[in-house]
């Protein structure tokens, strides 16, 4: 699972949101935005104060894990040979010993960035726990930490992450890999149990160093995601218990699958089973374009903007500026004339919106409902993204040809303006902090707003639905 990259944790909803079952389904993002707001702190007392503190904290966070894997990698490398157990059993290869199984285990290792799961609130889960977690049973601290460090590469990852992050990321993992192993040596010596798969000992064991490779990385992925976006603990590990726990559930149980058929089958089970896992694991192809608007729809617009601030944080883009966008008034065109003309109006909207989208890499999205969004990668400047912003509305605002005649409705715009070099936000971060500037400008009765962080957030949207 990735640490740094959990970076589009979504606002808890259901019971642990009051009010949201009885929401329309396109209106519920706004409760979740609010309860999100509440639970983060993102109040009258944050802003640009409380943001550079978090930054400075995950700063000396990152560096602290990488420091702290490596030197634990060393020092394991150093004083824990390769378990024996390790050994594929191919004399005569390059594979040969348990430092040949090792090789091995690296290259099985490497089916993990094959597939890439992404959960239904937009974080990533890597198929990579199961091999570092049987490596580290058969092989001890020193292989699972080796595996965990070097074979996790994937694409994404690089695309997306600074040269620290994708440190830290390994770093984390080698600590948890080291701690699992540890904790599976232990365990063994004290209920006198034999090499894996030779009884109820070792079983208990290997799960008991599972869990703590599990619980370690997620602990510490946790830790970077709470300094960076300011969430509470609680919030946290409501949406990462629902949506992501159920997934290490079952790389736990592969763990003790893949373990055990090396053991006790031959050096090729891992492969078999995990090829088999890959077949059926969800790459989650991107999304076609909305069907009424042409825009792309909410998952396929969150994965370009992740893209895009991935380059950001890679230093190939100097900055760039969200729009979030809410028809004004819009509610009155589907009482008045009915959703057959309020669809017109949304077509022709998100044309509207397409063409204000010049740049090949200029994304248009429409989010829910009425609910709109653009982004504009390496507009940094915030003279020109205000100027941008004014064009985007006084072209959604001018009359629309409907098969009732003309229509014409308001919108409110939050415009963010997001800079390289000051550390770029999560996705779930730019999005809200988008959606609290368009906030005030729907409050203001419409029109543009920039976002400002020492503006209190709104914590409730009950006084929105006068204004649609």
């Amino acid at each position: 699972m990735d640490v740094l990259v959990l970076s589009s944790i979504r606002p808890p909803s259901g019971p642990g949101v009051p009010g949201t079952a009885s929401i329309p389904r396109v209106r519920r993002r706004r409760a979740w935005l609010a309860a999100l707001f509440a639970q983060s702190g993102s109040g009258p007392s944050s802003g640009s104060d409380a943001v550079a503190t978090r930054r400075n904290g995950l700063l000396v966070y990152t560096a602290a894990s990488i420091v702290l894997g490596l030197g634990i990698l060393a020092w394991s490398t150093a004083n824990i040979s390769v378990w024996s157990s390790l050994d594929p059993h191919l004399p005569g290869t390059t594979l040969a010993g348990a430092d040949g199984g090792l090789l091995l285990w690296l290259m099985f290792g490497l089916l993990g960035s094959v597939r890439v799961l992404r959960t239904l609130d937009g974080a990533h889960i890597t198929f990579h726990l199961p091999f570092i977690g049987a490596a580290m049973i058969l092989g001890g601290p020193t292989a699972g930490a080796w595996v965990a460090f070097l074979s996790t590469i994937e694409r994404r990852e690089l695309e997306s992450q600074p040269w620290y992050g994708i440190l830290a990321n390994h770093s984390v993992l080698a600590i948890a890999a080291v701690m699992g192993g540890l904790t599976t040596q232990v365990v063994a010596g004290v209920l006198g149990a034999g090499p894996m798969g030779t009884g109820g000992g070792a079983f208990t064991a290997a799960l008991a160093g599972t869990l703590v490779l599990a619980a370690v990385s997620t602990a510490m992925g946790a830790t970077t995601v709470m300094l960076r976006d300011g969430l509470t603990a609680h919030a946290f590990f409501e949406t990462l218990v629902g949506q992501i726990g159920r997934v290490t559930a079952v790389e736990i149980a592969l763990v003790l699958v893949l373990a055990l058929g090396y053991a006790q089958v031959g050096w090729w089970t891992p492969v078999l089973v995990g090829a088999f896992v890959l077949a059926i694991w969800d790459n989650h192809p991107m999304p076609a374009p909305d069907a009424l608007t042409g825009l792309q729809p909410a998952e396929g617009f969150t994965r370009r903007l992740e893209a895009g601030l991935g380059r950001m944080r890679r230093g190939l883009t100097p900055g760039s500026t969200l729009l979030s966008l809410d028809l004004n008034l819009f509610k009155t065109v589907n009482d008045r004339y009915g959703h057959a003309v309020g669809d017109e109006v949304l077509a022709e909207v998100g044309n509207r919106l397409r063409g204000q989208a010049r740049r090949s890499n200029d994304i248009a999205g429409r989010l829910g409902g009425d609910e709109l969004a653009l982004f504009l990668p390496g507009l940094s400047d915030a003279r020109t993204a205000m100027r941008r912003a004014d064009e985007v509305a006084a072209s959604i605002c001018e009359p629309i040809a409907t098969s009732v005649g003309a229509v014409t409705v308001g919108v409110s715009i939050g415009v963010l303006v997001v800079e390289s070099w000051g550390g770029v936000p999560s996705t779930t971060a730019v999005l809200r902090q988008a959606d609290q500037a368009m906030f005030h400008a729907k409050r203001a009765g419409g029109g543009v707003h920039r976002y400002d962080p020492d503006e209190p957030a709104p914590f409730d949207d009950s006084w929105i639905e006068g204004l649609r």
